[in-house]
C-alpha cells in the first residue's frame, strides 16, 4: 500500500507561512543584532526567502519592523491572559499579575520595543507606528486589569488608571535598567514587592468596594 501523497498547501498558507518567517526572522534580527543591524537584506536572509518575496509582504522597513513588534505584543498579550485565567482562584490576583507583568518585560519583547522606540525619537514615520502600537498595547492591557478587578464606578473608589500607569512606568525603567546583560542596578525583587505594597490601596480599591457590598 502505498503512503498517502502529501498535502499540497494553498497559496494562502504559503503566504501566511512567508509573513510568519519573516516577522520572526525580524523580531530575532532586532534583539541580537539591534535596530541599526535590523536591515531588510537581513531580515530576508534569516527568513530564507528573496528581497522581491518581503517587498511583497512589506512595503517599507518601518512597516515591517512594527509588524514585528505587533505580533509579539499580540501573543504576550494572549499569552498573559491564560495564564492569569488559569491561576489559583486563592492566588493574590495583584501579586500574580505584577510578576507575570514583569516577564513580559523582562524577556526579549520589551528588548526589540526598546530598539524601535529609542530609533523613533529621530524618525518620524516610525514615530508614528510606535506611538500607535503603545497605545493598543495599554488598551489591551487595561481591558485585562477590568477583568481582573471590575469596580462598579459608584465614584467612591479612587481612579485606578495612575495606578495602571505607574506600573508600566516602573516596568519600563526597570527593564530598561537591567537591558545591559550582566549589569543588574536595581535589586529588582525588592523593588516590586514594594511596589505591590504601594499600589494595592488604588489597583484593589473598587474590587474591595464590590465584594463589601456583595456581602452586605
Amino acid at each position: 500500500m502505498s503512503p498517502n501523497p502529501p498535502t499540497r498547501r494553498t497559496q494562502a498558507e504559503r503566504t501566511a507561512q512567508t509573513r510568519r518567517a519573516l516577522l520572526d526572522a525580524t523580531f530575532e534580527s532586532l534583539v541580537e543584532v539591534g535596530f541599526k543591524g535590523t536591515t531588510t537584506a537581513e531580515v530576508a536572509h534569516r527568513a530564507g526567502v528573496s528581497m522581491g518575496a518581503l517587498q511583497n509582504h512589506f512595503r517599507t522597513k518601518t512597516e515591517l519592523l512594527t509588524a514585528a513588534v505587533v505580533h509579539s505584543f499580540d501573543r504576550r498579550i494572549e499569552e498573559f491572559g491564560l495564564l492569569m485565567a488559569a491561576l489559583d482562584p486563592s492566588a493574590d490576583k495583584l501579586d500574580a499579575a505584577i510578576d507575570l507583568l514583569w516577564s513580559m518585560f523582562s524577556r526579549s519583547t520589551f528588548i526589540a520595543w526598546h530598539e524601535l522606540w529609542v530609533a523613533a525619537r529621530t524618525d518620524p514615520d516610525l514615530a508614528r507606528a510606535v506611538i500607535e502600537i503603545d497605545q493598543q498595547f495599554s488598551a489591551a492591557c487595561d481591558r485585562v486589569y477590568a477583568e481582573m478587578f471590575p469596580t462598579r464606578n459608584s465614584g467612591t473608589a479612587p481612579n485606578p488608571r495612575p495606578a495602571v500607569h505607574m506600573v508600566f512606568a516602573l516596568m519600563n525603567g526597570l527593564a530598561v535598567g537591567t537591558s545591559i546583560k550582566g549589569y543588574d542596578p536595581y535589586p529588582v525583587d525588592e523593588v516590586l514587592a514594594t511596589f505591590k505594597s504601594i499600589a494595592r490601596p488604588l489597583l484593589t480599591a473598587g474590587a474591595q468596594e464590590n465584594q463589601q457590598e456583595e456581602s452586605a
